[in-house]
């Protein structure tokens, strides 16, 4: 199979540091929403968007030194939602089916948008879960999870996916109790709505339903 460097989307759902994971999808691969394929051109410019989110998922993953998950209250998620609205700006005259713009927007979207009230509703309670033993067992288990998948990528985007599923699943299922009991079932909703989400246009063949329930 011929994988397209610049068909990427970014697997950006409950791991925030996954924004720096590019997913290399086939070149005809498009959403269902878009039928215009977007050219070199557009492409670029939307990896050149992009790149401050990147940088800064970059920047958290090093200075707590392992994967961020999306349980993060305060000023990171203000943060986020302030780099998302540039990116937003930056990419305001791409209308052609670009996977990765799809992607970011159905995990951002979501939660910068409709969902940022309950968000910051929330956010105290992200943050403390985040420190949480079993949460932190969680997320552990998940980074191990996800990074032997990256060593499958290169040898079969089947298996690559397959795996990321799985860490996926692993993950919800795990965090799923820590959060209903720490911060409640609005709380998990909110979680689960923007894993639907994401998933629906990063991995849609990846069925969550058992997990998010």
């Amino acid at each position: 199979m011929h994988l397209g460097p610049h068909a990427k989307a970014l697997l950006a759902i409950s791991f925030l540091s996954l924004l720096r994971k590019c997913l290399t999808l086939t070149p005809n691969q498009q959403s269902p929403q878009k039928h215009v394929k977007c050219t070199y051109h557009d492409e670029k410019k939307v990896s050149e968007c992009l790149q401050p989110m990147l940088d800064y998922a970059t920047k958290l993953q090093t200075e707590t030194g392992g994967l961020q998950f999306p349980l993060q209250g305060g000023q990171v998620f203000r943060t986020l939602c302030d780099v998302y609205a540039q990116f937003k700006t930056c990419t305001e005259d791409v209308t052609c089916d670009s996977l990765s713009l799809d992607a970011v927007d159905a995990s951002y979207g979501y939660m910068c948008g409709k969902g940022a009230p309950l968000f910051e509703h929330h956010a105290a309670c992200f943050a403390m879960v985040e420190v949480e033993k079993n949460y932190v067992n969680c997320k552990i288990a998940a980074t191990q999870a996800i990074t032997e998948a990256q060593n499958m990528k290169g040898r079969s985007t089947e298996a690559y996916l397959s795996e990321m599923c799985r860490a996926m699943d692993g993950y919800l299922r795990c965090s799923h109790p820590v959060i209903l009991e720490k911060c409640g079932a609005e709380a998990w909703k909110l979680v689960a709505t923007i894993t639907r989400d994401s998933l629906g246009v990063t991995m849609p063949d990846c069925d969550m339903h058992s997990a998010l329930v």
